[in-house]
């Protein structure tokens, strides 16, 4: 879908490297007709601060930074946003190592640079495509890309549907019935007029409400019962 923008930052104090990952990537993405947004950042808590006003989807990290290290931002990144692509540009390869625990997507060599960071953009395209993973919403306060499995459950209420993980919502316009179709596949139930949850959340199902894993209750129509509970034994047999 070309409607989604796809947020892209790049941190590194070589403006030149800055520069030349800009334009490989606006290549990239032209071809394939994708709208990205890319921002240049040269040092990691211009970066940091960045975020709490956009949500970037991939982020390129010079390791060898003078004021916060690459291993340090990566580090404040990782324990708030678990599903972001993180992709380290280092000169030397022996910070490899430390960085493994941050699940960085690509590490670039800046020597090969030309090469690898090709390679890291098909990487995170198929991330992307693989749309059994992730889900681009158009909500209310800009495109947010969520993994499905994150996902509760969805509520519609006075013409938005409110999206729910455990941490977090978000609100969309948009018909539950339109999801319900689309979720369907990825085993996502509805259990009420204005309920569709995911059954991988679905701890027990009671003869008028749905308990999730972490103890939500929500509301289950009486003549959806049967229904519920079959679908909910298809998708546990089906899916794992």
């Amino acid at each position: 879908d070309s409607m989604t923008m796809i947020n892209i930052a790049i941190c590194d104090d070589e403006v030149p490297i800055l520069e030349f990952v800009e334009r490989k990537i606006d290549h990239f993405y032209l071809l394939q007709n994708i709208t990205v947004n890319i921002m240049k950042f040269t040092n990691g808590s211009a970066l940091l601060d960045a975020c709490r006003n956009t949500n970037f989807h991939l982020v390129f990290l010079d390791i060898e930074m003078p004021d916060l290290s690459g291993i340090e931002v990566v580090s404040k990144l990782r324990s708030v946003y678990d599903d972001m692509g993180i992709v380290f540009l280092t000169s030397y390869e022996n910070y490899v190592f430390e960085s493994f625990q941050y699940r960085p997507l690509r590490f670039i060599r800046k020597s090969k640079i030309d090469s690898e960071l090709e390679e890291a953009l098909e990487a995170f395209q198929k991330i992307l495509d693989s749309e059994k993973n992730y889900y681009s919403f158009f909500a209310t306060d800009g495109v947010v890309l969520w993994r499905v499995d994150d996902i509760q459950y969805m509520e519609a209420f006075q013409h938005y549907i409110y999206i729910h993980r455990k941490d977090k919502s978000i609100k969309v316009r948009g018909s539950l019935d339109k999801y319900e179709k689309g979720f369907g596949t990825w085993g996502f139930i509805r259990i009420h007029k204005s309920y569709l949850v995911s059954y991988k959340h679905i701890y027990s199902i009671n003869a008028n409400e749905v308990i999730l894993t972490d103890q939500k209750r929500l509301p289950l129509s009486r003549r959806r019962n049967e229904e519920v509970k079959e679908k909910f034994i298809k998708y546990t047999r089906r899916l794992n």
